[in-house]
């Protein structure tokens, strides 16, 4: 039988308890010196007290316990022990076992705790520690380092958790530099490879962030802090860094606001000073007036400068969340809210969607109500089914904390996707949300009633042509015509202005189609005489109210017809218009075999103008406006309120605000609750329909690269300006700090 080559079980055994008594031994001998100690420390404090020196010399046992029983009997002392645990452990639950446990504690701790939990000793617990799925388990033995002659050195910086079930680096955890460039959290929050533990513990002990982190300790421990000059040349590094950060989120700040673009061509070659963007544009301005942004740019021995396109996409995101946070913090204060969603396509052909939050923010110290509408952002959407917008506004509102339950309208377009009855976006958020109601968009109703006015002759057809035709020729040539057609502010107002352009334009241009183009419009113009209709968006009580008088208006207006002829005429003569209609032969359509009568003349005159062109319109408008609004007049009923309880009460807005400003709120409450509700009604989409005008400002054709995150960030800083004065730049900063590992420092 061969000899056996390896260690027996039994063996490992006798080994590993007589590495366990030594250290029990090793414990006792400890335990028992610092009980010696505290005997010798408190026997010279007796022993030094000029009150003590009548006390003989006696046994030192005699003298220790004929102390302590006049400490514990002298009733000042009884108020000093029991405040020695906070005053000595402030912030430490001394009820605990473990009090120092690095599972008591989340995130980073303060300074008065980091001198509690030195004071009070490191947690390194004996016992039975749990095993875990494969059996392994952390042992008391991992507490020293056992050199190759033999010599236990402990290791002091190694702890273990109980509640985390965890070996960490108490070092490390108390005063590691979080700005490190090669920063590791691992020791801090715990680790639990007991397979591996000892490389890892190894591999930690030696490095860099380990042995800073011990030499700090060091200083702690002797009740200093850093060297006096170290840390004040570490609070001028960090203020002179802050003071940096401060001047480009201020030029961030700035150029966000003007729509104006950051970045040049700056990964391009060529002069820096000619691809530069308008960011560096303005630092470099900035320099040639400040003198602490002047020595950042000229000092070549500073190559960490934070003005690079990567810092401006950071510190955009921060400003940005910050903005947004403050939107999300507003409308959770409310009760209720309403979505307004709209998209359109980019420069890029990319679907943006645009998400606005209406609520009511009431502030009743200050007895103040406010109506807002807050962008929260352009968000793409890859797909185009009412699925795909259902799913990412839950996904938005479930990102930025904000309770779908809580809402109780949704304002949308008319496209089938999101009003459809049985599945659309709307249909999909009443499924979740039965209390959202839908409402559509009055200012598109509005559009629709315009536009199939517009439809219902060729006269009013040739009309609307002809007004895009002049807009369309000054347009289109901006450039060359912007000093000549500053007059030109609209065709109903400046008429004469209007023709006195194109006849300058005709005589002196010397281009062929333009003076053709000119003098075809002006011959147009002069045979045309116009109103323009206009439409303002209110809230849907004003709305309603302001309808109701259109309609009036113009059942007044179709029983006006010889007086709006007259007028018209006047107007043709200062304008020098001919008024007769031209007088020709009438025209008969030819009779087909199911027709009636064949006399239906084409041909419109001063006779049959009111038949064919006046009262078609009219009656359109009118129809329109009663099928279209019907659903608004019908949530007007519903909510309608009794406007004898107070006789100066106009509106349902003013009662909210009467009820707030005398401090009437508690004693109404639901009145107060259902005119809150009725104010959060989106009347139109007029805001999406805004945040889209900037979008094409922000990524037009020349910054059609710009990202996602980017263009969102410069969208939210933009849109929602007003916000950005109240933003706390040094918040911003220690974000910004915190965000990761930084190479300079900011605290």
């Amino acid at each position: 039988m061969s000899k056996r080559i390896y260690v027996s079980g039994w063996d490992k055994h006798k080994k590993k308890m007589k590495q366990q008594n030594e250290n029990n031994i090793a414990a006792n001998v400890m335990k028992s010196w610092i009980k010696k100690s505290v005997v010798s420390n408190t026997s010279d404090a007796v022993e030094n007290d000029p009150q003590n020196e009548i006390i003989k010399e006696n046994d030192s046992s005699e003298v220790i316990s004929n102390t302590s029983d006049a400490v514990e009997n002298d009733p000042q002392n009884e108020i000093i022990k029991e405040n020695d645990s906070s005053e000595d452990f402030g912030g430490l639950n001394l009820t605990l076992k473990y009090p120092t446990d690095r599972g008591h504690f989340e995130g980073e701790v303060c300074t008065s705790l980091k001198k509690s939990i030195l004071l009070f000793g490191q947690c390194k617990p004996s016992i039975k520690f749990p095993r875990n799925h494969v059996n392994r388990c952390f042992s008391t033995g991992y507490y020293y380092i056992t050199t190759k002659t033999g010599i236990k050195i402990p290791r002091q910086w190694l702890c273990y958790s109980l509640i985390l079930d965890k070996a960490y680096c108490e070092f490390c955890w108390l005063f590691a530099n979080r700005q490190y460039e090669h920063f590791k959290y691992e020791w801090i929050s715990g680790v639990d490879d007991w397979q591996h533990l000892s490389q890892q513990i190894s591999k930690h002990e030696n490095s860099i962030q380990h042995i800073n982190a011990t030499e700090i300790r060091r200083y702690w421990e002797k009740n200093k802090t850093l060297d006096t000059d170290l840390e004040k040349q570490i609070s001028e590094e960090a203020e002179y860094w802050r003071n940096v950060l401060r001047r480009v989120i201020h030029v961030i700040l700035t150029l966000t606001s003007g729509n104006t673009a950051l970045r040049g061509n700056e990964g391009k070659k060529g002069n820096l000073q000619e691809i530069e963007g308008d960011f560096m544009r303005t630092i470099r301005l900035l320099a040639k007036f400040d003198p602490f942004v002047h020595n950042l740019l000229n000092d070549s021995k500073k190559h960490v400068k934070y003005l690079s396109w990567k810092i401006q996409d950071e510190l955009i995101e921060i400003l940005a969340s910050d903005v947004r946070n403050s939107i999300c913090d507003e409308v959770k204060k409310c009760s209720w809210f309403s979505i307004i969603l709209d998209s359109t396509q980019d420069i890029t052909k990319i679907d943006q969607v645009s998400v606005i939050i209406r609520y009511v923010f009431v502030e009743y110290e200050n007895h103040t109500l406010d109506i807002r509408e807050s962008f929260l952002g352009f968000f793409a959407l890859q797909n185009h089914g009412s699925s795909d917008y259902a799913e990412l506004l839950l996904k938005i509102l479930t990102k930025f904390g904000l309770d779908i339950k809580k809402c109780r309208d949704q304002g949308y377009d008319g496209a089938s996707v999101m009003s459809g009855a049985h599945f659309g976006v709307q249909k999909r958020i009443i499924n979740i949300v039965p209390t959202a109601l839908y409402v559509h968009c009055c200012a598109h109703n509005l559009n629709l009633v315009i536009s199939d006015a517009a439809k219902t002759s060729q006269k009013i057809v040739s009309f609307f042509s002809i007004v895009q035709d002049v807009f369309n020729f000054f347009g289109s040539s901006a450039p060359r015509w912007e000093a000549r057609h500053d007059a030109v502010f609209s065709l109903q107002e400046r008429f004469i202005d209007v023709v006195k352009c194109l006849t300058k334009i005709s005589l002196t241009t010397k281009k062929t189609d333009e003076r053709n183009s000119s003098l075809t419009l002006k011959k147009k113009i002069l045979n045309v005489v116009s109103k323009l209709l206009q439409g303002v968006n209110y809230s849907i009580e004003m709305a309603s109210t302001l309808m109701n008088q259109s309609i009036t208006q113009i059942n007044e207006l179709r029983n006006n017809y010889d007086g709006i002829l007259s007028k018209s005429k006047e107007l043709c003569a200062k304008w020098n218009i001919t008024v007769p209609f031209h007088l020709v032969r009438k025209q008969f359509a030819n009779k087909r075999f199911d027709d009636f009568d064949g006399d239906f003349r084409l041909d419109i005159n001063e006779e049959n103008f009111k038949i064919k062109v006046f009262l078609p319109v009219l009656d359109t408008i009118l129809f329109q406006l009663h099928s279209r609004f019907e659903g608004m007049v019908t949530i007007l009923h519903i909510t309608k309120i009794d406007k004898t309880i107070v006789s100066e009460l106009k509106t349902i807005q003013n009662l909210a605000f009467y009820i707030i400003d005398m401090d009437l709120s508690t004693s109404f409450p639901d009145v107060l609750a259902a005119c809150l509700i009725f104010l959060t009604i989106p009347v139109t989409v007029a805001s999406a329909e805004r945040s889209f005008s900037k979008l094409k400002l922000i990524k037009n054709y020349l910054r059609n690269s710009i990202g996602q995150e980017r263009l969102c960030g410069i969208s939210i800083l933009n849109i929602e300006r007003r916000r950005t004065s109240d933003i706390d730049i040094e918040k911003i900063i220690d974000n910004f700090a915190y965000a990761k590992a930084r190479k300079k420092q900011f605290f």
